[in-house]
Order: C-alpha cells, then structure tokens, then sequence
C-alpha cells in the first residue's frame, strides 16, 4: 500500500496512533527505570523505600492502561482509512500502512516488543529476589520459634510448621 493518495485525515490518523505509540514507549521506559531503582532497594536491603517504590510502579502502570486505551481509540481511524478490522493487530496496520508509516509504525511495534520483553525479565528478577528475600525473613523467623537443631524442611522440601519455642510470650 506504500504508493497510494493518503488524504489528511488518514494522515493525522497514523501521526495520533504514533504519538500514542511513543507515549506508551516512555512509559513504558519509566516503568523499566521504576523497576530497576526497586531492583537496587531489594538488591541493598533498603525496605524503607519499597512501599512507595511499589506505589510508583502502581502509579506507571496505571498510566500505562489509560495510554493503551487512547491507542486503541487512536487505531481505530487508521484501520477504518485503511480498510482493516478495528482489532487488527500493529504488525498488520504497519505492513498495510503507506509509507513511511509503515516504516514507522514498525518500528514502533518492535521497540515495544522489546521493551515488554525487558520488562518482564526485570519483573521476574525482582519477583524471585523479593521471594527470596522473604524466605530469608522467614528461616530467621523460624530459627528463634523452633527448637535448636530442627529440621527446617520436610522430605518433599514443604516447610515443617512445628513451633517448640517462641522469642516471645505466646500467652496472654
């Protein structure tokens, strides 16, 4: 479809979907900084800061389901003018958009395939760090409640939950 007549309103069509497009991308740049400075205070053990680390992050990824929804309403000319579905996916639109917004419309697409897949790395890093950061909580927890010498795991590597002793007072 690169040698077609594109009409202005085609046009302004594929410029507000790429706008989205970038807006989106930086958010979803800000979500990768959010993560990665989380990263650091899991990293450091700096638990001061994770509530509002994690509120920001909340913050980010709200923003981010009002942009995707703006894109969804900003695809919606562009697929009209160009004869496509409205749930068409971007690869689609890009290799049915004229040029050079097929051009660019990809390489929206593949920075932010990239990005997604940066980002859910990241988000599993810290997942699996918090995770273990909680079991590591957790053991320390447990070797004041259990008797000295306890077994910690079962067989099947489930934790036992016998409790002998206690650093406090169970009783009131």
């Amino acid at each position: 479809m690169s040698n077609m007549s594109v009409d202005d309103n085609t046009l302004m069509a594929l410029s507000n979907l790429s706008s989205g497009l970038w807006r989106i991308q930086e958010l979803l740049e800000l979500l990768t900084y959010r993560l990665e400075t989380q990263q650091v205070l899991i990293e450091s053990g700096r638990s001061r800061w994770m509530g509002r680390s994690t509120r920001e992050i909340e913050l980010v990824l709200a923003e981010m389901r009002e942009a995707e929804l703006l894109r969804a309403v900003d695809a919606g000319p562009v697929c009209e003018a160009l004869g496509l579905a409205l749930d068409t996916p971007l690869s689609q639109i890009a290799a049915a958009a004229p040029a050079p917004w097929n051009q660019v419309l990809g390489e929206h697409r593949m920075a932010l395939t990239a990005a997604t897949q940066e980002l859910a790395t990241l988000s599993r890093a810290n997942s699996d760090m918090l995770e273990a950061s909680y079991k590591a909580v957790q053991e320390t927890l447990e070797r004041f409640n259990h008797a000295p010498g306890g077994e910690t795991y079962t067989a099947t590597g489930a934790r036992e939950n016998r409790r002998s002793h206690h650093l406090f007072d169970q009783k009131s």
